[in-house]
Parts: structure tokens; C-alpha cells; sequence
């Protein structure tokens, strides 16, 4: 298996510890979306199935297995088909705990990988920690999540963390273009963010059409020519999630170059006007529209009317502080 080039050097320092005889029988891998952690738990599988001459050899018949997935030592566990909600339930937390009370069928040992481990219900965290104090001699448990904190604290305690950053927008780009040269990468992560495996399995032309549209109703909305209402509407039918992502990437963006050319200033004060021209806006503006994006994004997962929770968001932008006229510039 080639690991992606950010997560090479995490995977060497777990090599490491495999060889030493150190390697946690219970591990919690924090990474972003689309930053490949549940790449970094097939690497783990590999290096404890392993029959090669220097686990992961990646060429072996269990190597092989392992990245196809076809493994007999290799559990995957994620949501269950039968939750509506989309949870890990106790039943397959309890039928795993079993299955891992009977010995490994190749004998090399077992690796149980649950992702996303926070889609655990509390019931199922619960189960898995007898698991997690008692483990097999040669069986490990990998949990991979982007929200740790989603867990509880009983089962975050008894695994060693191992938190996965993403990579640079560079590097991330290079990797892209090693996939596939002529896709536009660059707008796909102004949406998607530092998600190179997301954007990967995305249409960046859609993506750039999206990111496009959405600049275009923030323009219109600093010059007072945008249909707040309809435009709110027309973003809860389609690609929402998308277009606030898209919002939130470019404000941090702009935040963090903003930091960059203020940073020989004693603080950043409100007078530090942004110097990318996406949003003529002071950075103090900017760390309150962010949070309010953010908070945006929660009430969408539980609002009775979006249309009206995103027609609130769009008028905090057309009143921002700091900007040309309205607060909000032209793209």
C-alpha cells in the first residue's frame, strides 16, 4: 500500500513502536475529513498481519488482503443499516468483543477498526470498554474519528491518541495534480478546505461552478443587488453544506493572510483590513462572521427553518463592519 505523502511519517513512528514491541493496543487516530486517517489504520492492519520479511511489506498476501479489504483479521466496524441516525450500536460492539475472545484465524494476531468511531452510541462506547482494559494478547483496536471530544472520556482514556494533520494547501494541491493534471484543485479546495481525499472523489468543475456562484451572491450582496430571501432558499434546496464550507474556508483563509501582513503590529486591532480581495473586511469582522458561519452550520442540522437561519447569516455579512459600503467587497 502507498500511504499518502503526509502520512508517511506518522506510519514510520508506528513501524517503530511495532518493532519495539510498543505498538497500543488501543489507538485513537484524530484526523481531519478527507486527510486519509482510515488509510493510516489499513497501514496498522498490515504492519500486525504482516508475513512478509519487514511488516508492512505491502507485498505479501496479507498485505494485499488487507488494502482489498478481504481479510479474515481485518473487522471493519462503522454505522449500522439499521440505525436511522446512522450510529454504531451495542450489538455490534458486543458480537465484535466476542469474536475477539476466539483466537485470530491466521494467527498473526486481530485489528478491529472503527470509523467513524464517534458514531458510537453511548450504549455501544460502554460495551467496547472491557474490550479496551482487557484486549487480547494480539488484538487491536484502532478508533478513527474527526471528533474526538464526541466521545466519552472512559473510552478516550484508555487509547493512546495519535492526531493526523492535514497537509498544506501545497502539498495538497501536488497531489492532486499527480492524480489528475487537468482538474482545477485549487477551487476545489476553496470548498471542500484541506481535504485532498474528498476532493479527490469530488467533480472539481462542479466544485468550481459552486465556489464561483457562491462569490457571485457575496458580491451582489456588498453592492445590495442580492435577493437575500430567494437566495437563502435557493441555497437550503441544493449544495448548502457546500456553499458554508466554502464561506468558512475563505474566511479563514483570508484571517490567516490577514494575520500574515499585520504581524509586525503590536496586535491585530480592528482597523487591519484583509488584504485578499474576496472580503473587504477588517479582521475583527471576519473572526465574528467565522463564528457565525459556524454556528449557522450547527442550526442547519436541527432548524425547523433554514431558509431563515441562512437569511439571519447572509444579512450579518451585508451588515459587516469595515468594508466597502455594505462591508462586503466584490470577488
Amino acid at each position: 500500500m502507498t500511504l499518502l505523502p503526509w502520512l508517511q511519517g506518522p506510519f514510520e513512528g508506528l513501524q517503530r513502536s511495532w518493532e519495539a514491541g510498543r505498538l497500543p493496543q488501543g489507538l485513537l487516530i484524530h484526523d481531519a475529513p478527507g486527510a486519509g486517517g482510515l488509510q493510516l489504520a489499513r497501514g496498522i492492519a498490515q504492519l500486525v498481519l504482516c508475513t512478509g520479511p519487514r511488516p508492512a511489506c505491502g507485498e505479501c498476501s496479507a498485505c494485499r488482503r488487507v488494502a482489498a479489504s478481504e481479510h479474515p483479521d481485518l473487522l471493519f466496524i462503522g454505522p449500522s443499516e439499521e440505525s436511522k441516525l446512522g450510529l454504531i450500536l451495542v450489538d455490534q460492539v458486543r458480537e465484535l468483543s466476542e469474536q475477539l475472545a476466539l483466537t485470530s484465524y491466521e494467527g498473526r494476531g486481530s485489528v478491529a477498526v472503527f470509523s467513524p468511531a464517534d458514531a458510537m452510541n453511548i450504549q455501544a462506547a460502554n460495551a467496547l470498554l472491557k474490550t479496551l482494559e482487557e484486549p487480547r494478547r494480539d488484538a487491536y483496536l484502532v478508533l478513527h474519528t474527526a471528533h474526538p471530544s464526541r466521545l466519552p472520556a472512559t473510552v478516550l482514556s484508555r487509547c493512546q491518541k495519535l492526531k493526523i494533520r492535514p497537509p498544506d494547501r501545497d502539498t495538497a494541491l501536488a497531489w492532486l495534480q499527480s492524480q489528475r493534471h487537468s482538474a482545477d484543485w485549487s477551487a476545489a479546495l476553496d470548498v471542500l478546505g484541506t481535504a485532498p481525499l474528498q476532493a479527490a472523489d469530488a467533480d472539481p468543475a462542479q466544485l468550481r461552478e459552486l465556489r464561483d456562484d457562491t462569490w457571485r451572491a457575496l458580491r451582489d450582496l456588498g453592492s445590495g443587488k442580492l435577493d437575500v430571501v430567494r437566495t437563502a432558499d435557493q441555497w437550503t434546496r441544493q449544495d448548502v453544506g457546500l456553499r458554508l464550507g466554502c464561506i468558512e474556508n475563505c474566511l479563514t483563509r483570508q484571517i490567516l493572510a490577514g494575520a500574515g501582513a499585520v504581524a509586525q503590529s503590536a496586535e491585530l486591532g480592528a482597523g487591519a483590513h484583509l488584504p485578499v480581495p474576496v472580503l473587504d473586511i477588517n479582521i475583527a469582522a471576519a473572526f465574528t462572521l467565522l463564528d457565525s458561519v459556524r454556528e449557522t452550520r450547527q442550526q442547519l442540522t436541527t432548524a425547523l427553518n433554514k431558509p431563515l437561519a441562512l437569511e439571519r447569516l447572509l444579512w450579518r455579512f451585508h451588515r459587516s463592519p469595515g468594508g466597502r459600503g455594505q462591508g462586503v467587497a466584490a470577488i
